[in-house]
């Protein structure tokens, strides 16, 4: 029998797209040869604007944890469950907080039992996760050609599959999708376009219809946040297929109960982590209905979380979209996730199969802020000034 020994909580920031996003890394130390386990609180820089006292929740998470053993993970996952309740919000912090604690438990039950966590997953059902790259929102018209540029740079690098945001500015959206066509033809796959609950159902139906031929798989997001009814309007108007965020596995179980979605967005970050995931996803497997990976763009350690997960799923699973690697200008491990073409590979190894990085941690050390930071910005994440 294991025990979990100490608690260790590391602030970090990284610069992306303009912006700089905080995350606290876990390490969770035990009394097995030095045996840690790591997890990630994935990217605070989200509404609600406020941080967490990372040292008050260091004590915390100290009384709840030390002496537990981590083989014991229901009960240490009930107990994060009751201290640190879901508000059945996207950008939930609670649900960040017990994401990174089970991460780091996976993790070192993975080191414990000497075994990847696609292992203790059921072994994958596919080798890579098939991701898409974000080509974030129009809102000036010199945003249209960087981002074409963005696209033209992915495509040397190998990767052809986008995500596409919209609903700030329709025009602007259209014209870039319409040039992005007209430049690329089938070079790219466009495999949604992500309106973030910006836009109410019938204006986004009505975008949807002026812009279906141009060539996307499905629609994210398509109504206001919660309005089932909304996006079962869209999905049966347009005949687009629609996918939304699960917020939880009630909010799984109504989404595909009401008939609102064709996928299910299930991110890691919301769901409280792996173990929260794999209660959705047993929504969705039920239902017959697709899941894709969601992401708040994680560092390493969160995405190739969400990369194990992805691969195990038995039903099917569509292009995801972690990848915070990619977007970031540092990271805390040793060796990065690996991204081949459109695919992102799952690492090898015990546990996430992932080691810390002590000098990239070090460097990476900061505190959490919001000095500086504007709306606009943390709610289209793109980092740059708007008039």
């Amino acid at each position: 029998m294991s025990r979990i020994t100490a608690v260790t909580l590391t602030a970090v920031t990284s610069p992306r797209s303009g912006i700089t996003c905080g995350h606290i890394i876990v390490q969770l130390a035990t009394d097995v040869d030095g045996l840690v386990g790591i997890g990630e609180m994935s990217d605070f820089q989200h509404l609600p604007m406020y941080h967490i006292d990372v040292r008050g929740l260091e004590a915390t998470l100290t009384d709840i944890l030390v002496g537990r053993d981590p083989m014991e993970s229901s009960s240490i996952a009930a107990t994060m469950d009751r201290a640190f309740p879901s508000a059945e919000s996207l950008y939930d912090k609670a649900s960040l907080i017990r994401c990174g604690v089970d991460l780091a438990i996976w993790d070192l039950r993975g080191k414990l039992l000497d075994a990847n966590v696609s292992e203790l997953l059921g072994g994958r059902s596919r080798a890579r996760l098939p991701i898409a790259y974000p080509i974030f929102r129009q809102q000036t018209e010199s945003d249209v050609e960087s981002n074409l540029e963005v696209m033209e740079l992915r495509l040397q690098d190998g990767m052809s599959r986008f995500r596409v945001y919209v609903g700030r500015n329709l025009e602007l959206d259209r014209r870039f999708l319409m040039l992005a066509r007209d430049r690329f033809g089938d070079r790219i796959e466009i495999k949604s376009l992500d309106f973030s609950n910006l836009l109410d159902a019938r204006a986004a139906a009505g975008f949807i219809a002026r812009t279906a031929e141009l060539g996307y798989e499905f629609v994210e997001a398509p109504a206001r946040s919660g309005d089932l009814a909304g996006l079962r309007f869209v999905r049966e108007r347009t005949l687009v297929p629609v996918s939304e965020h699960a917020v939880g596995p009630r909010s799984a179980l109504d989404l595909v109960t009401s008939g609102a979605v064709d996928v299910l967005n299930v991110g890691l970050f919301v769901l409280g982590g792996i173990t929260g995931a794999l209660r959705t996803i047993s929504v969705a497997e039920a239902a017959g209905v697709a899941c894709l990976m969601g992401t708040t763009q994680e560092l390493s350690i969160g995405t190739a979380a969400a990369a194990h997960v992805g691969t195990c799923v038995a039903g099917p699973m569509h292009a995801s979209d972690p990848v915070g690697p990619l977007l970031y200008q540092r990271d805390v491990v040793e060796s990065p996730v690996l991204y081949e073409d459109s695919d992102l590979v799952p690492p090898e190894g015990p546990g996430l199969g992932l080691a810390i990085s002590d000098d990239a941690l070090a460097a990476a050390s900061d505190d959490l802020t919001w000095r500086g930071a504007q709306l606009a910005t943390i709610v289209d994440r793109t980092g740059e000034q708007r008039a």
